[in-house]
C-alpha cells in the first residue's frame, strides 16, 4: 500500500506507516505525477483534490487531515469512486480559543468589562458552538445566527437575524465556505451588511478569507478606522493582500485551528478513517504521543473570575501577529512562502480550556 501525505500532517509517518510505504510531499505543489503509484493520498487544506491533480492515478481512497472541504471536488470523487474522510471538528476547540485569545486582549486594551458585552456567533457548528461555550462561560452574550442550522435543527438555539448578530459587540464568523445551495457563504459578509457594523465593533474571521468582501473591509476601515479587526484567513492565500494587515490589531497567517492537539486529532480522525477503509486494526493513537516536554496549561473560564491574563500567557495571540506583520517590513518576504512557512514551522502550541 503506497500512501502519498502532506509533510505538515504530524505524526502522519508514525501513525500510517502501519498500513503502507509513506512518502511526504509538499502539499502545496503537489502534482500528478508524483501520485502515479499511490493507493491513498493524504492531504491539508492548501491542497486542491480534482480532476487535474487525480486523474490516470491509482488514487483509490483520499482524507484531508482539515474540517473543511472546499478544496476538494466531492462530485469527481463520487464520480470516479475514490472514497473520501476528513476530520470534522478536530480544530474545533483551538480555533475557539483562538477567538477567545484575541477577545480578551481587545477587551483589556480597551477597559472591557465581558459581562458587559454581546457577541454575534455567525455560524455555530464545530467551531461556533465552542466559541459560545467559552463566551458564555466568560459572561458575554451570545447572539446566534445560522440559517443552515436553524433550518436542520430550529429547537438548538434562539436564533437571530443576521442583522441583529452585526449588532453585536463583537462578530465572529464561523461558516464554511459554500457557493450554492440555500445559502452561499462566499462573500457573505458584503459592503451593505459591514457598511452596518457599529462602531467600536470587534470584527473577527477565523473561518474562511472568502466569506468577507475583502475590499469592502477594507473600504470601511479606510473611510471611518472605527472598528478593530482579529483576521486569521485571507482571500487568495497564501498571496494575501497586504492593504488591510496594516489596520488589523490582530492579523495571523491562517494559524487558529493550529493547535499541537488539534492536528494530531485530526491526524487520529483520518488514520481511523483509513483503517476502516482497509479493514485493518488501528494500531496508532493519539494516546500515544508524548507530551511531557510540552505539558497543557488548563484553565477554566468563569464569569466570576477574570482569567483573561492567564489565557493570554497560555497561548500569546500576539506573538503570532507579530511574525506575520513582517510581512509589512520586508518585501522579500511577500511572495506567499514565508506565510506558508509560518504555518508549517508553526509552534506546539498546546489547547488550554477545559471544553471537550
Amino acid at each position: 500500500m503506497n500512501i502519498t501525505a502532506d509533510e505538515n500532517i504530524p505524526y502522519v509517518e508514525e501513525a500510517f506507516n502501519t498500513l503502507g510505504k509513506v512518502t511526504t510531499v509538499n502539499g502545496r505543489t503537489l502534482s500528478s505525477d508524483k501520485l502515479q503509484t499511490t493507493d491513498i493520498l493524504l492531504v491539508r487544506s492548501v491542497t486542491q483534490v480534482n480532476q487535474k491533480l487525480l486523474q490516470d492515478t491509482p488514487v483509490k481512497f483520499v482524507a484531508s487531515a482539515t474540517a473543511g472541504f472546499n478544496h476538494i471536488d466531492l462530485k469527481y470523487l463520487e464520480k470516479n469512486k475514490i472514497d473520501f474522510a476528513r476530520a470534522p471538528g478536530s480544530n474545533a476547540i483551538s480555533a475557539a480559543e483562538y477567538v477567545m485569545a484575541g477577545i480578551s486582549l481587545w477587551s483589556l486594551q480597551n477597559n472591557k468589562d465581558l459581562n458587559s458585552l454581546s457577541i454575534g456567533i455567525i455560524g455555530c457548528g464545530n467551531v461556533g458552538s465552542r466559541v459560545k461555550q467559552l463566551c458564555e462561560d466568560s459572561g458575554i452574550h451570545c447572539v446566534i445566527n445560522d440559517p443552515p442550522l436553524e433550518e436542520k435543527k430550529p429547537a438548538q438555539y434562539d436564533y437571530s437575524s443576521i442583522e441583529k448578530a452585526l449588532a453585536s459587540d463583537i462578530v465572529t464568523l464561523h461558516t464554511p465556505l459554500t457557493y450554492d445551495g440555500n445559502h452561499p457563504s462566499y462573500r457573505l459578509l458584503n459592503n451593505r451588511l459591514i457598511s452596518i457594523l457599529k462602531s467600536g465593533t470587534l470584527f473577527i474571521n477565523a473561518a474562511r478569507g472568502e466569506v468577507v468582501e475583502e475590499p469592502a473591509l477594507l473600504k470601511r476601515i479606510k473611510s471611518h478606522d472605527d472598528i478593530s479587526l482579529i483576521l486569521d484567513v485571507w482571500e487568495n492565500e497564501p498571496n494575501i493582500g497586504l492593504e488591510l494587515l496594516p489596520y488589523t490589531l490582530i492579523g495571523t497567517p491562517h494559524i487558529a485551528g493550529y493547535s499541537i492537539d488539534g492536528k494530531i486529532r485530526g491526524t487520529e480522525m483520518i488514520y481511523n478513517a483509513v483503517c476502516d477503509f482497509l479493514g485493518e486494526k488501528p494500531l496508532w493513537s493519539a494516546q500515544q504521543v508524548d507530551f511531557s516536554n510540552n505539558p497543557r496549561t488548563v484553565i477554566k473560564l468563569s464569569r466570576n473570575h477574570d482569567n483573561r491574563s492567564t489565557l493570554l500567557k497560555a497561548y500569546n495571540i500576539l506573538q503570532d501577529d507579530n511574525n506575520l506583520k513582517r510581512l509589512l517590513k520586508n518585501k522579500a518576504l511577500q511572495d506567499g512562502k514565508y506565510f506558508d512557512s509560518l504555518r508549517k514551522n508553526y509552534p506546539a502550541r498546546r489547547e488550554y480550556s477545559d471544553i471537550e
